[in-house]
């Protein structure tokens, strides 16, 4: 379990001044810490997906489906600029927010970008049950789906990596909470 702190600013948002941005694979654990964090400190809790879905009226899946993920792209991105001026909030992005328009430096700038490291191994065992639900590993098979996790994570590492917290999640206890939320 380690809690890797770096590129801190001297803007370090304290309790009050942002939010935090939860950014990581698919299957990081972004929900689950997400609401599990927000529950115990007092944070409200936004999934990014779910407010785009509520919006649409539709599913990720349908979305995908129906408009493309590039439109896709676009919806999360505008959640996620609309909450510019919200203070003590603890957002689950999408997997791929942090690489698309240029929204994790949106999100270190407008609070703390929080990158929920995971092993490929670990995602896989918590996404093999969900694959309908996500449009972008809904088609493969499990020996498909290990390769496609390790190449996507190299592939999206150069964002993840630019997040001012970067947290070990796979050996987390159930009550864990990271000093991150009392400061």
């Amino acid at each position: 379990m380690t809690e890797i702190q770096n590129n801190y600013k001297s803007k370090f948002p304290l309790r009050g001044t942002g939010g935090f941005f939860l950014i990581g694979f698919m299957g990081s654990g972004k929900n689950y810490w997400g609401k599990k964090w927000a529950d115990s400190s007092g944070l409200d809790f936004i999934d990014i997906d779910a407010v785009v879905e509520q919006e649409q009226e539709k599913t990720i899946a349908e979305i995908f489906a129906e408009d493309g993920e590039d439109h896709f792209r676009n919806l999360e991105t505008s959640v996620l600029r609309s909450l510019a001026n919200r203070n003590n909030i603890i957002v689950a992005t999408g997997g791929g927010t942090p690489c698309f328009n240029d929204n994790i430096s949106w999100m270190n700038e407008n609070g703390t970008s929080v990158y929920l490291q995971s092993s490929p191994e670990n995602i896989l065992k918590r996404l093999t049950s969900e694959r309908e639900k996500r449009p972008l590993i809904s088609h493969l098979q499990e020996d498909e789906l290990l390769f496609y996790i390790t190449e996507k994570i190299k592939e999206r590492e150069i964002f993840y990596h630019q997040a001012e917290i970067i947290l070990n999640v796979d050996e987390l206890p159930p009550n864990y909470s990271p000093d991150f939320l009392n400061m």
